[in-house]
């Protein structure tokens, strides 16, 4: 008897002990600013769905991304390691021959099967348009969404649905001729052909051009339809949002709805779309057993916002990779609290796999860690002690965060638009926390700790590149 006794309780605490999540869900939205949501200070648009997560779950306040466009920043979420390590350091395009992440990376999705997760993809991939890089042969059983930036055009390699909508008056030989101009790779299609991205279902376009309009209710639907099909079974939904990336579309019944901008409209229907998936797990009995993570995939476009940090989309000052972000789980995640401490989306597959009870690959190196203890509570503190900056379609590595120090060789975009000049020009040392704007460089007064952040950087990026080599 007394054997059975000590099963039991042994039995019970190791039940304990065992996380309550069975589901995940991540949110990733495209080209939103550090500020562009009422819960980080927005008065330019009103996001009481994600307000509500916010305040039910873990507001992170300085929540980075591993690249401050588009591509990168995706394979580092959904591989745990740096764009540069997986061999996506830049922004691919619908062109011909274009390559994209690598089939023997480990998504999350790939990850999850291991214990049998449905998983989903609704939305913008933008890591190889060939089948072989396309969602279905990267561990999610289903897609939905426009492959590439929806500022973008259809490519050659896709394969083409029997039952394909044309929208605006196109016909199969007009959408034929778009796909050899765009493979022509001459110049003069370029405006021509910009903004005419195909919407896909699996590996086939369904549509084309993409009703942009209607394309955030599509999505939701579309999310909302997966979370139902697999409520009996655990399930990873990625669900990565085509805005507010420019063309900004928004639905008839959010048009002017922020009163200030079609930016903001975007982002007020991406917030009903948030809404409609809470909505979804709370009528399936599944708000508490399941992971939501919302962030962007990088800072603003020329029509959002960062304050009060400095830069945007492009750049490698803080606008351009500390992006708003939420972490929600009712069961595993205290309500209501607010951290500044330092975590980025390289952490996420990681902290799934916690969560989940998948132990981690052994043969592959990561750059993202653990969160779990951090999420839970059981530390203040996160285990990421610094984070590493690299330009936006380069292998060079740009700086390094450690702590409050920031140290920056350079935080620009070199573009047509910008002349750089005075202090951009210069290498910089930040305190973030005492000068979360990046204004006052303090590398004079501070010549050893610009040394040892220069020292540690280096020493990253040569592990890195040795890595890369090994391949």
């Amino acid at each position: 008897m007394k054997y059975f006794v000590i099963l039991f309780l042994a039995l019970f605490q190791t039940a304990i002990l065992q996380s309550q999540v069975k589901n995940v869900i991540v949110i990733f939205t495209d080209d939103q600013g550090y500020e562009d949501l009422s819960c980080f200070g927005s008065n330019k648009v009103k996001t009481p769905y994600i307000d509500q997560m916010a305040e039910e779950g873990l507001k992170l306040t300085s929540f980075y991304v591993a690249s401050s466009v588009c591509s990168p920043s995706r394979a580092a979420l959904l591989t745990g390691r740096m764009p540069k390590r997986v061999g996506i350091p830049g922004v691919l395009f619908p062109k011909k021959n274009e390559k994209g992440l690598s089939p023997n990376e480990i998504t999350i999705a790939e990850l999850l099967k291991e214990k049998n997760y449905a998983t989903g993809l609704v939305g913008k991939w933008h890591l190889g348009h060939a089948k072989k890089y396309l969602p279905l042969n990267q561990g999610f059983d289903s897609y939905y969404g426009i492959p590439y930036s929806n500022n973008m055009s259809i490519a050659s390699g896709i394969d083409i649905s029997p039952n394909i909508v044309l929208n605006d008056g196109y016909t199969l030989e007009m959408m034929y001729d778009d796909i050899k101009k765009v493979d022509s790779g001459e110049k003069k299609y370029k405006n021509e052909l910009k903004d005419k991205a195909p919407l896909l279902r699996g590996n086939e376009i369904v549509e084309y051009p993409t009703n942009q309009t209607t394309l955030t209710e599509r999505y939701t639907k579309e999310a909302v339809s997966f979370i139902k099909k697999n409520k009996e079974k655990p399930f990873f939904l990625y669900f990565a949002h085509s805005f507010p990336h420019v063309p900004i579309f928004v639905g008839d019944k959010f048009k002017g709805i922020s009163g200030t901008s079609p930016y903001y409209d975007a982002i007020a229907e991406i917030d009903w779309s948030v809404g409609e998936v809470f909505k979804a797990l709370k009528e399936n009995g599944l708000d508490k057993n399941t992971l939501v993570i919302f962030a962007s995939d990088n800072g603003p476009n020329s029509h959002g916002s960062a304050k009060p940090l400095k830069g945007r989309k492009f750049e490698t000052y803080d606008g351009g990779q500390r992006v708003p972000a939420i972490f929600w789980a009712p069961e595993e995640i205290k309500a209501g609290i607010t951290s500044d401490e330092v975590v980025s989306s390289l952490d996420v597959l990681p902290t799934i796999a916690n969560f989940t009870g998948i132990c981690m690959p052994k043969d592959r190196v990561y750059d993202g860690y653990d969160l779990s203890k951090f999420l839970k509570g059981k530390t203040k503190e996160s285990p990421r002690k610094e984070m590493y900056f690299y330009g936006s379609n380069s292998t060079k590595i740009d700086g390094i965060r450690q702590g409050d120090w920031k140290y920056l060789i350079k935080g620009y975009r070199k573009a047509g638009w910008y002349k750089p000049k005075g202090d951009d020009l210069k290498i910089k040392l930040f305190n973030l926390k005492e000068d979360i704007s990046e204004s006052e460089n303090l590398i004079e007064k501070n010549p050893k700790k610009a040394n040892e952040l220069l020292n540690k950087m280096k020493d990253y990026d040569a592990d890195l590149t040795k890595d890369i080599s090994k391949k």
